[in-house]
């Protein structure tokens, strides 16, 4: 495993309004991470499908070798 969370090209809309446009976050084992940006830049957004508490539109993320469009609990 080379990354702890590897995430690619995360996209997420909301009524047509698309809040997450291709987010890519590659986190190696260890290490500390954190999200900073403006409001409405999609941290939570990105944040709450690292989570699983929401599934992305498009694009890909494994976290410790999982991923989470089918080893999710969603």
């Amino acid at each position: 495993m080379k990354f702890m969370i590897h995430a690619e090209d995360l996209t997420k809309s909301y009524r047509g309004t698309r809040v997450l446009d291709r987010f890519t976050l590659y986190v190696a084992p260890g290490t500390v991470c954190g999200l900073l940006g403006p409001n409405g830049a999609g941290k939570t957004t990105a944040v709450r499908i690292l989570a699983t508490l929401i599934q992305a539109d498009s694009g890909s993320a494994r976290i410790a070798g999982c991923d989470l469009a089918t080893e999710s609990d969603l």
